[in-house]
This record gives C-alpha cells, sequence and structure tokens, in this order.
C-alpha cells in the first residue's frame, strides 16, 4: 500500500512536507519505502511518444520496487487515489510495469505521487468514463494485492453479498 501520510504506528524522522512513503501489504508482510528509496532506484523518465502530457516526468518502476509483484504472477492489485478512486483489478505482470511518478519535467518534486502505465498496459475505462486507456491516477497512496484464488471467490460471491445488503439490510448501507 502507498500511505500518505503513513500511519500513526511508523515513526520518521522527518517532516511530512519531505516525505512519503510506501507501503505493501501482502500474507501479513508489510514493507515501507521512504520517497528516497524511490527517487533512488533506477528512474525511468516518461518520453513525449508514451505521454505528451507527462513527457520528461521521472519516476520508478514498480517491478523492482516491489520484488514480490514478479514472484508471484498469481496476484492482482487495484490502486486507490487519495480521493478514494479505485482502480479496475491489474495483474501482477502489468503492475510490475508501472511507473511511480514523483518528479515533473522541470525536476520538481510532485506534491503526490502519481501511478502511470504505459501504453496497452493496465487499459481500463478512465473514472470519467470519456475513454479507455492505460492508467493513469493522480494521488496514488493504496496498492491492495490479493491472490487471484481470493479475488476470483469475491468475483463469484459479489452479486450474492450485494443483493444481501441492500436486500437484507437496506437500511445498513
Amino acid at each position: 500500500i502507498f500511505a500518505y501520510p503513513p500511519p500513526t504506528p511508523l515513526a520518521l524522522d522527518c517532516s511530512p512536507a519531505d516525505w512519503l512513503t510506501m507501503e505493501l501489504h501482502l500474507s501479513g508482510e508489510r514493507k515501507y519505502l521512504s520517497l528516497a528509496s524511490i527517487r533512488a532506484a533506477p528512474p525511468r523518465v516518461i518520453s513525449g511518444d508514451e505521454s505528451a502530457k507527462l513527457a520528461g516526468c521521472a519516476g520508478a518502476e514498480l517491478g523492482p520496487l516491489l520484488p514480490q509483484l514478479a514472484e508471484d504472477e498469481t496476484l492482482i492489485g487495484v490502486l486507490v487515489a487519495s480521493d478514494g478512486l479505485v482502480s479496475a483489478p491489474i495483474t501482477a505482470g502489468e503492475l510490475c510495469r508501472g511507473v511511480l511518478l514523483h518528479t515533473d519535467a522541470a525536476g520538481t518534486l510532485l506534491s503526490s505521487l502519481r501511478a502511470w502505465f504505459p501504453p496497452g498496459v493496465a487499459v481500463q475505462p478512465s473514472p470519467c468514463g470519456t475513454h479507455v486507456g492505460p492508467l493513469s491516477l493522480k494521488g496514488a497512496c493504496c496498492c491492495v494485492l490479493l491472490p487471484k484464488p481470493v479475488t476470483d471467490a469475491l468475483a463469484m460471491s459479489e452479486a450474492r453479498v450485494v443483493g444481501h445488503m441492500n436486500g437484507d439490510h437496506a437500511d445498513s448501507c
């Protein structure tokens, strides 16, 4: 999970103005990466051919930052923005190709992380519903990963759960 600010149990020796953290929760494992660690990863600069809007922005690919993704192709993830927007599910192989943008084209640190995917990767409807394309999520603050068998079981149960919540307990929704 990418978290900004980090949960209170995490003690950092710096001010909120100079850090972001990345937190990964998977099978009870919790991992934090500081913004310094993210920026120290091999840089990935977005080209104008990939995105005219984000050309020159720099970030770190998720694959090297989160080796668990490359090691377990059965994982499915969703990204969550600070405003609560949730992406469609993304396979581990495609998540590995995502980039956490942290710096704009002028070299200035962005105010929050942006999860960006190259053309043809993590393709899904835009949040506003106007087009379909690779995910580009401003304010990325969370990445939730689940094994595919769990996501399959949840998908099979979705209609029953929603029906139960809406029909049997409409007043509690």
